[in-house]
């Protein structure tokens, strides 16, 4: 070959990645930038308590996982910060996945808050089918609870979800129509031994580190289209009536984006949430811990180009085309970031075609080879600012992993070995593999899978609408017709974590101390390091004085998800009622505290102070509810003086008589009179902003 053609090529080339690349490197640096300048609006726990818990529901969609379902609502449930009356698991399964439908059912029964809803097609459908047909039975339990959910969350079967993300999506939820939550890959801590082994699940933590903590935050920022990443997210249920009957668009690959492309473009923007909190791990280090969806991703080549195929052919084919990015009345920040999506299907194949020229000119410096771009030329000053450009894309993933993963991470990801690092490059191949997959299956789908498919279009559906879910409901629904291609669900086979692994990611005391701002982490740090191992973590520090006791009981009501009755609510509860049930003298020696009344028995309410073994007295000697409180001593001495002193009340509260019928959980009742007692409102007001009881009418009040 000669000189002048090897130049021609190298300057081509090199023109090409310029022109790809030079509007990434300029964007980078302005978000930056803007990034620098905005204000960190980090959440703080007080903000989170401020507003009473509102109903979620949890949707999973579930084909064929019964070897990880059962870990994986039993770990949401073992681990999530949130009242667990006031979010409900639904488990869309199939009838011919016998399986999966066992593991759902066992699930249903052995916790309240589950429920199993089998499709009535037969599996596979499509993911957004099946969370269709699930949102539209949720409608339906709604109706027969008297309750509205205020939000709908989405994880995959396989996730490991955060202990605060329900109360984040919580306080979100007034504020903004859909939020998504980061997703992080889980990974093996990366060492020379297993490099090879693990290097692509790492690709996919690379990717996801930058994605996540540096793309979704400027295109936050800079109001640009925030896309769904298909797990971690929650929409509003208001935005859920706007979109009708089909939430999610059933004949899509990748239904997360097309959901979140559809809200975009009709002016509602999904929220990216990044927060992080500090806690002690497993070693007793301190460690800066992100709000975030942790899963287990593809660790071979074969499964990670399935994965990524899905991913390239739904987003950049089948979603929206080159020419739709400019036929709409969107800001230049939401077109450019369609682009940039758009984009990757052209740039894929780009990168892998540079390699062979990178290393053709690494080898002429050292071999006298005829030189591909030689000094001062054009194209070798072009290739030093496509240099610079690389250069500028490894600092940021640097960055983002050295975030998310540590500075492990970041050797064996951006620095092993220099100038080319081999997770990069594998990474490369696998998304170069995975596009020209997906250019063959969608040549392939154009000419034989041809169907029309109505698109999607935002309705207002009333409340009454919404909750039909007959199969006739939800036939595709009539609007403008657009030519689509049709595919299966293409689904990933999934793993989890052993229990020994999942337990490290659960709250412990301290944690919930540190995040509740009763105490700094190095300060904590400091006081376990000179603990007896025998003594509970709560005991020793209210010993030394270093927490009060209400920071105790509020930390130990979060660890073990049992109902904490503040004591000024005690004036809420018909006590004088107890009266002749009790005697004055066992409840002041056992300093326990009767204070609901359900159609199994009593409620009791115990304190710091009360003996270990009046549980077990209780239980004997009376029909006690398996549903306990805690609260402060003095509320227990408060309370005990209002059964024999206060007065009766003058007519019964409707809301005691919705505990006895079954319609309110004792918690949530606990939960709305906490709220009345910190002058948030009346008891119908906070059980209407909840979600539960939303047709009381009139509250009665209690004269103590």
């Amino acid at each position: 070959m000669s000189a002048e053609t090897l130049y021609i090529i190298g300057l081509v080339l090199v023109l090409l990645y310029v022109s790809t690349g030079v509007d990434d490197f300029i964007w980078d640096i302005i978000c930056l930038w803007k990034r620098g300048k905005q204000k960190n609006d980090t959440l703080s726990f007080k903000d989170l308590e401020e507003f009473p818990p509102k109903l979620i529901a949890l949707v999973i969609a579930a084909w064929h996982e019964d070897n990880v379902l059962l870990n994986v609502v039993e770990n949401i449930i073992a681990s999530q910060q949130y009242p667990k009356s006031m979010y409900h698991i639904f488990l869309g399964v199939y009838p011919n996945d016998s399986a999966t439908v066992y593991i759902a059912q066992q699930l249903q029964k052995k916790f309240t808050n589950v429920h199993c809803v089998i499709n009535y097609k037969e599996g596979p459908t499509s993911k957004a089918q099946n969370i269709n047909y699930v949102i539209s039975r949720i409608k339906d339990y709604e109706k027969g609870k008297d309750w509205r959910f205020s939000a709908v969350t989405v994880h995959d079967s396989e996730d490991l979800v955060h202990p605060y993300e329900f109360k984040v999506t919580n306080y979100l939820m007034n504020k903004y129509p859909a939020i998504q939550f980061p997703v992080f890959p889980l990974i093996k801590k990366p060492t020379f031994r297993n490099f090879f082994s693990n290097i692509t699940t790492n690709t996919y933590a690379d990717e996801f580190a930058e994605n996540h903590f540096i793309t979704m935050v400027s295109r936050r920022n800079t109001g640009a289209f925030v896309p769904s990443a298909g797990t971690g997210f929650s929409l509003a249920r208001d935005t859920i009536d706007t979109l009708g009957y089909h939430v999610l668009p059933e004949n899509s690959l990748t239904e997360d984006y097309r959901l979140s492309l559809t809200l975009y473009e009709n002016g509602l923007q999904m929220h990216y949430v990044l927060e992080k909190l500090e806690r002690l791990d497993f070693q007793g280090e301190v460690q800066t811990e992100y709000i975030a969806t942790r899963s287990m991703f593809p660790n071979t080549f074969k499964t990670a180009v399935k994965q990524k195929t899905r991913w390239t052919l739904g987003i950049t084919m089948q979603s929206l085309k080159f020419k739709e990015i400019f036929n709409n009345e969107l800001s230049f920040a939401g077109k450019y970031s369609l682009y940039r999506d758009q984009k990757a299907k052209i740039g894929n194949l780009l990168s892998m075609v540079g390699y062979p020229v990178l290393i053709y000119f690494i080898v002429s410096l050292f071999i006298p080879l005829t030189p591909i771009y030689p000094k001062y030329t054009l194209s070798w000053y072009l290739c030093a600012v496509v240099t610079v450009m690389m250069i500028e894309r490894q600092i940021f993933r640097a960055v983002a992993l050295k975030n998310i993963y540590g500075f492990r991470s970041v050797f064996f990801g951006c620095l092993f070995p220099p100038v080319v690092p081999i997770r990069i490059v594998w990474g490369n191949i696998i998304n170069l593999v995975a596009t020209v997959r997906a250019y063959i299956q969608f040549i392939k789908g154009k000419r034989k899978n041809k169907d029309v498919i109505p698109e999607l279009n935002l309705t207002q559906v009333s409340i009454e609408e919404s909750c039909a879910n007959t199969p006739e409901n939800l036939q595709e629904p009539q609007g403008e017709e657009k030519e689509m291609m049709k595919f299966e669900w293409s689904k990933t086979e999934h793993s989890f974590l052993d229990k020994e692994v999942l337990s490290r990611f659960h709250r412990r005391f301290g944690d919930v101390l540190v995040a509740k701002g009763y105490i700094t982490t190095s300060l904590l740090k400091e006081l376990l390091d000179k603990k007896d191992e025998e003594v509970f973590v709560g005991e020793y520090l209210l010993g030394l004085n270093v927490i009060t006791e209400k920071n105790f009981i509020d930390a130990l009501t979060s660890v073990k998800n049992i109902p904490f009755v503040h004591k000024h609510s005690l004036s809420l509860y018909d006590l004088p009622s107890f009266r002749n049930d009790f005697d004055k003298r066992f409840l002041l020696e056992n300093k326990v505290l009767p204070l609901l009344k359900t159609k199994d028995g009593y409620v009791f309410a115990y304190g710091s102070s009360t003996p270990i073994n009046t549980q077990a007295l209780l239980r004997k000697k009376f029909n006690v509810d398996k549903q306990t409180v805690l609260t402060l001593d003095e509320g227990i001495i408060d309370g005990i003086s209002k059964i024999y002193n206060g007065r009766r009340r003058m007519k019964e509260n409707v809301f005691d008589d919705y505990l006895l019928e079954e319609k309110i959980t004792v918690e949530q009742l606990v939960i709305i009179r906490n709220y009345v007692a910190m002058n948030k409102g009346l008891e119908e007001d906070i059980a209407n902003q909840m979600g539960v009881c939303q047709n009381v009418q009139e509250q009665n009040y209690i004269i103590a």
